[in-house]
């Protein structure tokens, strides 16, 4: 469908003037063209003036309808890969950061000095190389990090996921101790002192870490790591080993649960040293939910929604999305289900007693049968 075409029915549907159809088409079709088409949840040939078209079509007022053009075009914050990109160059600044505060503490010296004192520059050359990054899912763009640090950071010291084998953790250690054996004769043993833990989004932390109490115990991808690789201290882990975890992209309630959780499990596990950071964090006021300043909109979220989306991985009631994040948030390669569902959510055929279309369809990390 023409680009003209689809947005000459978009106007009928928010009774746009002629006025109203040269200004909006000029500013959107700018969105279009740098952002929104470059959407990788698209099916082929589909692009954003049609998934439009089609989402608001299942408003059934011109007011209804008017309300969710403006949440798209005031209120949508869609991430595109440059700025998903941009974000992950982060990592290697916030890690050496971190890393020069550990040396400053180790030598008894300010941060400053670091920068000029020959024997905190070598041990800051050896922490680089014993600091292993691995990725927690596919959207933590282990690769893109590597190619952004080529010479920084070699490619024995960054593994795509966190489930690592014996042979490869073997692998690591050799080459580990021929890295370190450039630096001089040495009694240390060839292991990591640091592991940075590396995902791409986390909009309510519970995927990261969390307790659970019907188990009465931790649940989450680091615990998934410690239980994997806590015998590996004092082997390919040194004793004083941080786990250093870090998110390109948080919500504030991610950042707060996170440390928060974190810091619990500490106590619990105490074989490791936790750190955390995060390349941005979004600000809390684009959070929508009970008290937005927009009550339309609010009433929209919540009037036209099918209880059918629900699962047992969303739970119930999530027109404000997954642990009620709301967040209007999409990224170039999927959307959250901590977005509003108003963004990403499908009924299946039939629903009542409202029928969702989604604007950008999301892929699912889990599938219920049945």
């Amino acid at each position: 469908m023409k680009h003209e075409l689809a947005f000459r029915l978009i106007g009928k549907l928010l009774n746009w003037s002629d006025a109203d159809f040269a200004k909006e088409f000029r500013e959107l079709q700018l969105m279009i063209d740098h952002k929104y088409d470059s959407y990788q949840g698209f099916q082929p040939a589909t692009r954003f003036h049609v998934a439009l078209l089609n989402w608001l079509s299942q408003f059934p007022t011109d007011y209804q309808r008017q309300v969710a053009y403006r949440f798209v075009k005031d209120r949508l914050v869609f991430v595109s890969q440059r700025e998903v990109h941009h974000l992950v160059s982060l990592l290697m600044p916030i890690a050496d950061h971190i890393a020069r505060r550990r040396v400053a503490a180790e030598l008894g010296i300010p941060l400053y000095v670091t920068h000029l004192d020959p024997l905190a520059t070598r041990r800051l050359d050896i922490l680089r190389r014993r600091t292993l990054y691995v990725g927690l899912s596919d959207g933590a763009r282990i690769d893109v990090f590597r190619r952004y640090n080529e010479g920084r950071v070699s490619n024995e010291q960054v593994v795509a996921f966190s489930e690592i084998s014996d042979d490869k953790w073997n692998d690591l250690q050799a080459e580990l101790w021929k890295s370190l054996a450039r630096f001089g004769p040495s009694k240390e043993r060839p292991w990591f002192e640091a592991i940075c833990l590396v995902d791409d989004f986390s909009g309510s932390g519970s995927s990261l870490i969390r307790y659970d109490e019907e188990s009465k115990r931790w649940k989450g991808k680091i615990d998934k790591f410690y239980k994997a690789n806590a015998e590996r201290i004092g082997e390919s882990l040194s004793t004083d080993c941080v786990i250093h975890v870090h998110h390109h992209l948080a919500s504030e309630q991610a950042r707060r649960q996170i440390e928060a959780d974190i810091a619990c499990f500490a106590a619990d596990n105490p074989k490791f040293k936790y750190t955390t950071s995060f390349s941005y964090v979004l600000p809390p006021d684009i959070v929508i939910g009970d008290g937005y300043p927009d009550p339309d909109l609010v009433a929209l979220l919540r009037r036209c929604y099918d209880p059918g989306i629900e699962d047992e991985h969303t739970r119930r009631d999530i027109w404000f999305g997954y642990k009620q994040c709301g967040l209007p948030l999409v990224l170039e390669h999927n959307t959250p289900n901590n977005s509003v569902a108003l963004l990403w959510a499908e009924s299946k055929a039939g629903a009542t007693p409202h029928q969702m279309k989604p604007l950008f369809a999301r892929r699912k990390r889990h599938s219920s049968n049945g």
